[in-house]
């Protein structure tokens, strides 16, 4: 009876992971994946780092060619003062960026979203993204790194 039973489980198992695409397929480049938020990362700003910079690296981690990731950086406003993200460069088109240009103040937060869309890209991946802060200063260098299968 507990041998028809761990057979029920496993033939129950296997069918779902089928059924939810668990089989590897390959990706159509006209086409995109979108992945749910992977996780959620903080970087704490003190006024030393408006002033003189800070970088982080956002990691992506293996995708295949087609996979959107998301992912969120948390930014800590550990200044005395206000902060405000008022713009951003990129040297890729294949990460879409979204945050609030509002203040925020000490002690709080502010989030910035990333997407990254690895259609027609192939191996290691490495992008930079400069956020320039109210205050002047030097950028906030952040930097996102995936290996693209």
């Amino acid at each position: 009876l507990d041998i028809m039973k761990a057979l029920a489980y496993i033939a129950t198992l296997l069918l779902l992971c089928t059924a939810c695409g668990g089989g590897a397929h390959k990706a159509d480049k006209n086409t995109a994946s979108i992945a749910s938020v992977v996780n959620t990362q903080t970087i704490a700003i003190t006024a030393d780092d408006v002033e003189q910079g800070v970088a982080d690296t956002l990691r992506f981690g293996k995708m295949r060619s087609g996979e959107i990731i998301a992912k969120t950086l948390r930014v800590e406003n550990r200044c005395n003062r206000p902060i405000v993200l008022l713009r951003h460069t990129t040297t890729c088109g294949c990460i879409k960026i979204n945050y609030d240009r509002k203040p925020i103040a000490p002690g709080q937060s502010g989030e910035i979203h990333f997407e990254f869309d690895s259609r027609t890209l192939y191996g290691w991946q490495m992008k930079l993204m400069e956020f320039y802060f109210a205050e002047k200063g030097k950028p906030m260098k952040i930097y996102a790194e995936a290996e693209v299968e």
